[in-house]
C-alpha cells in the first residue's frame, strides 16, 4: 500500500486529505513539526510527501533546508488549502497537474509503493564539483552537458541545469573530482524549471548505481568539514 506524510498543522485540511486518498486506497498521516517528520522518515518507509506551504512558510531558515533536501529525496506535492471552497491547489516542481485533481493525479504519476523509501540521514554540504550529465549512459556528445553540482550528499546531488528533465526520469553523470570515471545511474526527484522562479534551474538527484570507490570519495567529500 502507498503511504504518504502530510506536513501540516491543519486538521481540516488533514482531514479533507485523507477523505481524499483513503478512496484511492492510500494512507496518509499528518505532521505538523519537522523533528516528528524526521523521525517517521528515516524509521519508515515512505512514498511521498505533502506539504502545506503555510506550514512550510512558518518554518525557521534550518527546518526549510530539511524541507528542501527532504523534496529530492521523495515525490513531493506542495498544498494550498481553501477552507472556504473546500479544495487543494497543489504543484510539482517541474511538473503540471490537474487544476480540479492535484492529490490523484499525484498519487497516479509519482507514487508507487513499490518504491518506498527510507531517509538516510546524510550530511549535504555546498560543493561545487564539475561533472558531465546526460540523459544516455553513452554520453552522445550533442547530448552530453558539462556543468556543476551545487550541494552533494552521499546519496545525491543537486545539479545546475537548464536543460529540459522530467521528474523520475533516468541519467547519468560522470563526477570528474571522483578517480573512478565511470557513469553513475542517476534518478530524478526535483526539477526547477529555468525561469519559472527566482531559484537557480536544476535537477535534485539521487544515486542508483556507485562503485564502492566512489562511495568512499563521496563519503569523504561530504564529511570533510574544512573549508
Amino acid at each position: 500500500m502507498i503511504k504518504l506524510l502530510f506536513f501540516t498543522g491543519n486538521v481540516d485540511a488533514l482531514a479533507a486529505c485523507q477523505k481524499v486518498l483513503q478512496a484511492l486506497d492510500v494512507t496518509c498521516e499528518g505532521v505538523s513539526e519537522t523533528p516528528e517528520l524526521h523521525r517517521q522518515l528515516v524509521a519508515r518507509p515512505c512514498s511521498g510527501l505533502l506539504i502545506d506551504v503555510l506550514a512550510a512558510a512558518r518554518c525557521s531558515a534550518r527546518e526549510r533546508a530539511l524541507l528542501q533536501e527532504l523534496t529530492e529525496y521523495y515525490p513531493t506535492l506542495m498544498l494550498r488549502w481553501n477552507s472556504a471552497a473546500r479544495q487543494f491547489r497543489g504543484l510539482v516542481f517541474g511538473t503540471t497537474l490537474d487544476r480540479d485533481a492535484p492529490l490523484e493525479d499525484f498519487v497516479s504519476r509519482f507514487c508507487c509503493a513499490d518504491r518506498a523509501r527510507v531517509f538516510r540521514n546524510n550530511k549535504r554540504r555546498t560543493l561545487h564539483c564539475n561533472l558531465l550529465l546526460s540523459p544516455d549512459e553513452g554520453f552522445a556528445a550533442d547530448s552530453t552537458e558539462k556543468t556543476v553540482t551545487l550541494n552533494l550528499s552521499r546519496s545525491g546531488c543537486f545539479i545546475v541545469t537548464s536543460r529540459h528533465w522530467q521528474r523520475d526520469c533516468r541519467g547519468w553523470i560522470r563526477l570528474l573530482e571522483l578517480s573512478d570515471p565511470t557513469p553513475i545511474e542517476v534518478r530524478i526527484r526535483q526539477v526547477l524549471s529555468w525561469g519559472k522562479e527566482r531559484r537557480i534551474p536544476g535537477i535534485g538527484v539521487f544515486f542508483t548505481g556507485l562503485r564502492p570507490e566512489q562511495s568512499r570519495q563521496l563519503a569523504e567529500l561530504c564529511d570533510n568539514d574544512s573549508p
